[in-house]
């Protein structure tokens, strides 16, 4: 039989989807379902001093924090109400929840309920959330956590160095953009258990959140995905689920919630702001020497994944780069905005801009090409990367460069440029795995149905990114049999063991190598059905993640002199990410990040007035579009490695981190006196300069 894996075989949900028959959770419908809308604060920080519910008719409901059990949401630093009870900490905070048999009706309830607030002072900017006179969010203070790392002698580092550049950036809010807003589902089951269907990242998550607020018993609750439309972080946690499992628990009726697009844009999660300061320190050769870096990030009312987010931010400042002494420090601050958290590419993109905008000028400064300073100071395997922990895995940085180096775009770049027009090189890294001293397993089973077909299962979720033919693929490589004999479920926590969650491009790797596991089990055993464990690679030495994967990028764009207008023309992308399961899916994980990327550099941002977003819609909200995308190309390294599944690592976050420093490297080409230290990028400024 032929291989399967290498080739671009079509998505299992490709048929379903492009029919419209795909279910996604605000799909589901049950009779006697009640709908369910929450009561949201009016002010961005207050004390809460009542609620006051209108008469209900029959049949319709209110829930508050005293129906709970417990009025906390599992998570990280266990910091944030599912209701608010006593302190209001963001605009449109939940505090209470209708549930009627009609959207409308909910809606209308809703509105009546009326809540009697204290208001209090703001915390509106993370440069003032650490004043010793600023308001406490909580009474430990503003401060949510920090992170500190150092490796060799920094400061000699810049006394040694030739040139040494200093910048401080600011970074923008951004919002996920997902298609499907956060929806969910719930119900009694015919075993008389409370069962979730939830558009979400990790089933297992939202079974623990259900079973702790409530206080069920584990057995009494099962949960699911829907077909997820997207989620890139900002579905990892709990959004709605927790709320429609409220209604169902106390009536015992079926019961639904689906955000509006507003309440998606200002209270659902997103990519943290804050500023990025950065000094690094080069020879006149181009090497580098030493950096210093230093981020606070906006975590908003609640921390949620936020101190994963600074962490590995910090860790990724210094890029692909092999730099003798780092020092990186960090702080994360509570402020009166909507509580940020993940999102694709978890805190690498916010610090990639430093180190690659620096790159570049050096090499302008030192007359050398962009590639090959990126050449010189290429990180390889065996080295140490910015915190000490060594790259001991497949590291083929260079090769991306070089295979870059050969392209038509490179000889356009460097021998044939387009007069008017900008280019701009960046590169960069993204880890895979949750990272050292977090839980990393997935569980697998693999069972033989008939004439060679099988069930393969996992409670990981295909959040729309294409793992489900991924794992397919790979089941059906190790079985022997062809792709169509592979039957994938994903998603539910029934007879599944606790798989985490779909997010640090992690599924690929951990759910490919526990099929393996299991399949070598069913053949060595003769059984019809195996299960298996696989744990990520621990973390050696003072490393905090054990894989990356690079990429490499290049961009060609144009701006209008009297509007400050940019616009992408051409995107060349370049990966290193082990061997390639299916290339076609990974060009369009590339082509994604890269358009999500161009929208952080060029439109999109949060921005808040007096606590409030003034982004509320699409309309006000400007994301890219297909007529906003250039031509897209994407170019693969040739790799393997040993411990990833047929030779691959995770890629789905890779893409994202070097976009937004290459289209600043091509503005600052055409702009070479312009420093360019925030996003999204000023066209005001450019029209000034022009």
């Amino acid at each position: 039989m032929d291989n399967i894996i290498g080739r671009s075989v079509e998505r299992v949900d490709a048929e379903l989807k492009a029919r419209g028959r795909a279910m996604y959770s605000g799909d589901y419908h049950m009779e006697n379902m009640l709908e369910c809308v929450l009561v949201r604060a009016r002010e961005a920080h207050a004390r809460l001093i009542s609620v006051d519910v209108p008469h209900l008719p029959e049949g319709c409901f209110c829930f508050t924090a005293r129906n709970l059990h417990s009025n906390l949401i599992p998570s990280v630093m266990n910091d944030q109400p599912v209701f608010a009870s006593e302190h209001i900490r963001y605009y449109g905070e939940p505090v209470a929840m209708i549930a009627s048999p009609s959207l409308a009706l909910s809606r209308k309830l809703a509105s009546q309920v009326r809540i009697v607030l204290e208001k209090l002072e703001i915390v509106d900017d993370w440069d003032r959330a650490l004043d010793d006179n600023a308001p406490r969010l909580f009474e430990k203070g503003n401060l949510c956590s920090e992170f500190h790392s150092s490796k060799g002698d920094v400061e000699r580092g810049f006394e040694e160095s030739d040139i040494v550049y200093e910048e401080t950036f600011r970074m923008p809010m951004q919002c996920h953009g997902f298609m499907e807003n956060e929806a969910s589902f719930t119900y009694i089951d015919e075993k008389g258990r409370l069962s979730l269907i939830a558009s979400t990242q990790n089933a297992w998550q939202d079974k623990h959140t259900i079973v702790s607020v409530l206080g069920l018993d584990e057995d009494k609750v099962t949960s699911r995905a829907g077909c997820v439309g997207g989620a890139f972080g900002g579905k990892d946690g709990n959004t709605s689920q927790i709320y429609a499992a409220i209604a169902t628990h106390f009536t015992g009726r079926p019961a639904r919630i689906v955000f509006t697009r507003e309440e998606n844009i200002r209270y659902g999660m997103k990519r943290h702001p804050g500023i990025v300061k950065v000094k690094v320190g080069f020879r006149n050769d181009g090497r580098l020497v030493a950096l210093k870096g230093y981020m606070c990030l906006d975590t908003g009312a609640y921390a949620i994944l936020g101190p994963a987010v600074l962490g590995l931010g910090l860790e990724h400042m210094s890029g692909p780069y092999l730099i003798p002494s780092v020092k990186l420090d960090g702080h994360l601050v509570y402020t009166n905005h909507a509580p940020a958290s993940a999102m694709r590419g978890f805190g690498a993109p916010q610090s990639a801009i430093g180190i690659e905008t620096f790159l570049n000028r050096a090499a302008r400064e030192l007359g050398m090409d962009p590639l090959e300073i990126r050449k010189i100071n290429a990180i390889h395997r065996g080295e140490e990367g910015s915190m000490g922990g060594v790259m001991e895995h497949c590291t083929d940085f260079d090769r991306a460069l070089e295979l870059f180096g050969k392209s038509a775009f490179y000889d356009e770049m460097k021998n044939h440029p387009e007069e008017g027009f900008g280019y701009g090189i960046a590169a960069g890294m993204m880890s895979s795995g949750m990272g050292k001293n977090v839980p990393d397993d997935c569980y697998c089973a693999v069972e033989r149905l008939d004439d060679d077909h099988y069930r393969v299962s996992t409670s990981l979720v295909d959040i729309g990114q294409g793992s489900q033919t991924a794992l397919a693929m790979i089941a059906a490589e190790a079985l022997e049999v062809p792709f169509e004999n592979i039957d994938m479920v994903m998603g539910i926590t029934e007879n599944q063991g606790n798989s985490g969650s779909t997010a640090a491009s992690r599924s690929t790797f951990v759910a490919g190598n526990a099929i393996l596991r299991a399949v070598a089990r069913l053949k060595e055993n003769g059984s019809r059905r195996e299960e298996s464990k696989y744990s990520f690679p621990e973390v050696s030495g003072k490393g905090v993640h054990a894989f990356f994967s690079f990429m490499v990028q290049g961009v060609k764009l144009k701006v209008d002199r009297d509007t400050g207008e940019i616009s992408l023309v051409n995107f060349y992308n370049v990966t290193e990410t082990g061997k390639v399961i299916n290339p076609t899916m990974l060009s369009g994980q590339a082509f994604g990040g890269i358009v999500m990327s161009s929208g952080y550099a060029l439109s999109e941002e949060i921005r808040y007035r007096n606590g409030i977003s003034m982004e509320n819609s699409l309309n006000s909200y400007v994301m890219p579009t297909a007529l906003d995308a250039p031509h897209l190309e994407n170019e693969n390294v040739d790799a393997y490695d040993e411990q990833g599944p047929f030779g691959a690592k995770g890629v789905a976050e890779c893409s994202t981190v070097a976009t937004a420093p290459a289209i600043v490297a091509a503005v600052n080409q055409l702009y070479p006196d312009i420093s360019i230290t925030k996003l999204p990028i000023d066209r005001e400024q450019l029209v000034r300069r022009s």
